[in-house]
Formats: C-alpha cells, structure tokens, sequence
C-alpha cells in the first residue's frame, strides 16, 4: 500500500519489494495508492518490470477526524467512516495475508482496516519525512498496529514521546538499494545536457520541495562557477503537484537572476540511472532525511557523497569527512575539495561503493522476517 503511483523513494521500496515476492518467493502482490490512480511514466515502467500490472485505487481518502464538535467534523467523520468501510471492503477481495503500508498516511488506512480484510498482519511504517496528523483515527491505528518500523532511528521519536509506544514494539529497518547498477554512455549523455567533457559535474537528485535544499547549493555552487570547471545538475519530477511545479519555477528563477544557466541543467522526468552515470560528485542537502534512497544510489555508484548530518546518512557513511551541517560556507569548502582532488573523489567513491554492499532485498527481507517472528 503506497500513498501515490510516482516513482520517489518510498515507491521504489515498494515495486523492489513487489519484485523479490513475486519472482522469488511465488507471492500474489496487489498494489493499492491511496491518493492517486495516475501512474507517472518512471512508475509505471518500474512496475512492469517488478510484475505489478495495476495498481487500485478506491477513492479519495478521508481519514483525519479530530476532537471536537462542529458541523465540519461532522462531516469528516462520516466520510471518514464510509471511506474505511469502502477500502476495507475492497482490499478483503484480494484475500490478503499480509498489508505491507510505505509511508504514514497508508500506515494509517492499513492498520485501521487489516482486521477487517482477513490480513493476519500489518504494521506501521516510517520513512524520511513524513507528517501526523493527532487526530482520533491516528491515534486509533497506532493503538491497533502491531509494531513500527522506521529506516532511521529518529522516525521513531514521535512514537516513544508522543504516543508512549513500548520499545519492544519499535525496531530499525534501514531500506534496500532498489536499482540495478546500469552502465551507460556518459560523453553522449554528457553532450546531450551541453556539459563540457572538462566540467566535474556536481548533482543533486531530489523531489522539488521545500524541505530539500537545492537553494543552498545553487547559492554554494554559484560561487565557485567562476574558478571552477564545473556543472550542476538537478533532477526531480516538476508535475507531481502544484508544489513540486512552484519549487521547479523558483529554482529555475534563482539560475537565470545568476547568470549561471548555462552551468546548470535543471531536469524533470529524466531517468535516474542517466544522472547517476555522469555524476563526480553526489549532494543531497536537506531538512531532515530517513535512510534516503538517493545516497544508496549514490554509492551503488561509486560517487562521493556530500550530505547533511541526518542518522540515516550517518548510518550509510560512518565517519565520511564529507557529512556537513546545512551551512553555505561547509558546503562550498567540501564542495572545493572534492573537485579539486580525482584521487580523493575515487577514494571516497570506493568506500561508498563497498559499504553499499551491505544494503540488499536479501538482507531487508531477512531483517524483517526476524522482525515479523518476533512479533508474531
């Protein structure tokens, strides 16, 4: 159960898991989004090639009733109930023995309704940032979810302070690298963006929103344009919604009040495999983070990493010199240094590569399977 039919982070946890059950482990996987029922390319490609064929969709989803009385919670309620009966309805129709939900609000929908569905089994789960609502129905599904899984330590604070959850019932799940390393031409590519063959090239693969900061690495990397042979590149999914789309114009914006368009391909919609292949230098500068599925796709890569302090990223780069807090000054300075050195970025890039291997389907599966057996 995802929350929308596009391909971020949470979504490619979701098709590779699809993927190793199906092919695997001779599961029947049924997708249902919560939110959406139009797949973006990128989506729709990765799950035909993971064996997911169609992915339902019941309705827009109502599930947020708070305490107090007043005619819109009235209202609320009563679409409330009718769209938890609705899915539940539905999804029992699959015959479920497990409901594996990615992200909170599908967390929600999962742990209220899997009783109801024959499921034996459901759970709550975090990853990165993700938003809670304190209404009556969340905490209603947390009272009834089994346990909580989060990618990183701090995507279980909320449950320890806020609602009191035992820390037995609580367990770190670090996801899994969900792409295949694929080679690729990287002059062509390079030449089909208008890169020069000199430029290190410098990216950030990120969704346009507000909590990823590509405004302060284009303010970093606007200051070093002029000594440097270097290119920018940023690569997210501009149509995903009115935000993405606003956070897309700004940037562009930024660039042309810089003078530095010609420095930068801003990309929506491009294959992250195509980016990955010509990046020298990976970034990823952000609010608060998971264990983020970009920086394993960074390393996957052999590509040095320059990240915020998060403890999904720290968890990923142990001790890497390259982990920095959000502050302008830090981030032109390890910027600098890694453009200036080959043997440096190869160095840290190798690491990356073999710290990497940690991180497979094999190994998750196991870990939750532990998981499971403890629990149940």
């Amino acid at each position: 159960m995802i929350k929308v039919a596009d391909l971020g982070g949470a979504e490619r946890q979701a098709l590779g898991l699809a993927d190793y059950l199906i092919k695997k482990c001779n599961c029947k996987v049924f997708m249902v989004a919560t939110h959406c029922n139009k797949p973006s390319k990128e989506f729709y490609k990765f799950a035909e090639s993971s064996g997911v064929n169609k992915v339902y969709y019941f309705g827009v989803p109502s599930i947020t009733i708070r305490k107090e009385i007043s005619y819109l919670n009235i209202k609320k309620t009563i679409r409330a109930i009718k769209y938890i009966a609705h899915i539940k309805k539905e999804i029992s129709k699959f015959n479920p023995d497990f409901i594996i939900p990615f992200l909170n609000t599908p967390s929600k929908i999962a742990c209220l309704i899997y009783k109801g569905t024959g499921a034996k089994l459901t759970f709550w789960h975090q990853l990165g940032l993700d938003n809670y609502n304190y209404d009556v129905l969340e905490k209603k599904a947390i009272k009834q979810a089994p346990f909580f899984i989060a990618n990183a330590s701090n995507g279980l604070e909320v449950f320890e302070k806020d609602y009191k959850i035992q820390k037995d019932k609580m367990f770190v799940l670090p996801q899994y690298v969900s792409i295949k390393k694929t080679e690729m031409n990287k002059e062509e590519i390079k030449q089909e963006f208008k890169i020069d063959k000199k430029d290190v090239v410098i990216g950030m693969i990120a969704h346009y929103r507000d909590e990823k900061y590509h405004e302060l690495l284009l303010r970093a990397f606007s200051k070093i344009t002029k000594t440097k042979n270097v290119h920018l590149v940023l690569l997210g999914n501009k149509t995903n919604n009115e935000e993405t789309l606003n956070k897309f114009n700004s940037l562009q914006k930024i660039i042309e009040d810089q003078n530095i368009i010609n420095k930068v391909s801003l990309l929506s919609g491009q294959p992250v495999e195509k980016i990955l292949n010509i990046l020298d230098v990976g970034v990823l500068v952000s609010e608060i983070e998971g264990t983020p599925n970009v920086v394993m796709e960074y390393m996957l890569y052999g590509i040095p990493i320059i990240a915020t302090n998060h403890s999904g990223c720290e968890k990923l780069l142990g001790s890497s010199p390259f982990l920095i807090q959000n502050e302008e000054a830090i981030l032109i300075d390890k910027i600098v240094t890694l453009v200036n050195n080959t043997d440096l970025r190869i160095k840290e890039g190798n690491i990356n590569k073999e710290r990497i291997d940690a991180y497979t389907i094999e190994g998750y599966m196991e870990k939750l399977e532990e998981i499971i057996n403890i629990i149940h």
